[in-house]
């Protein structure tokens, strides 16, 4: 049998993930575009907020886009919603909404912009980026205690 080379040695693929960790310093959330409505604008800030650390401004026209597409898809699903999924077609027939053809390309569209921002779970392991540990009602307990604690 053979031996394995000593990682020094080892040529080829770097097995190593590079990852992006949060900056302490995140940048400020920007306005929500005049062109996105309460809908959209609720999750600019939602999006913002959650990549608080790791999104920068260039990011900008990526959440723009996913926020627009979100509520564009959402109006279409409320339209169809009250219309019904079959509508009449030129001859009378029955055929499916014509609104339902545009909500599939909207999700045909959303996959690749979720993962571009890291809003799957895959997305954030193929893009390294760390998790932020949540602190439990203990850890926060002890902070606000100044870490100190008694014991009987």
């Amino acid at each position: 049998m053979s031996r394995p080379k000593p990682a020094s040695s080892r040529t080829g693929h770097n097995s190593q993930v590079q990852t992006i960790t949060r900056s302490p310093l995140g940048i400020e959330t920007p306005d929500a575009p005049d062109q996105l409505g309460q809908w959209g604008s609720e999750l600019w800030h939602l999006i913002w907020g959650l990549g608080t650390g790791v999104y920068q401004h260039t990011d900008y026209w990526v959440v723009e886009r996913w926020c627009s597409l979100q509520e564009r898809r959402r109006e279409l699903l409320a339209v169809i919603s009250q219309e019904g999924l079959l509508s009449t077609g030129s001859t009378g027939q029955p055929v499916v909404h014509p609104g339902l053809k545009m909500v599939d390309q909207i999700e045909g569209r959303l996959p690749n912009l979720e993962a571009a921002l890291g809003l799957t779970p895959e997305s954030r392991l193929r893009l390294g980026i760390a998790a932020v540990d949540a602190s439990n009602k203990l850890d926060l307990f002890l902070a606000e205690e100044g870490g100190h604690t008694t014991t009987a």
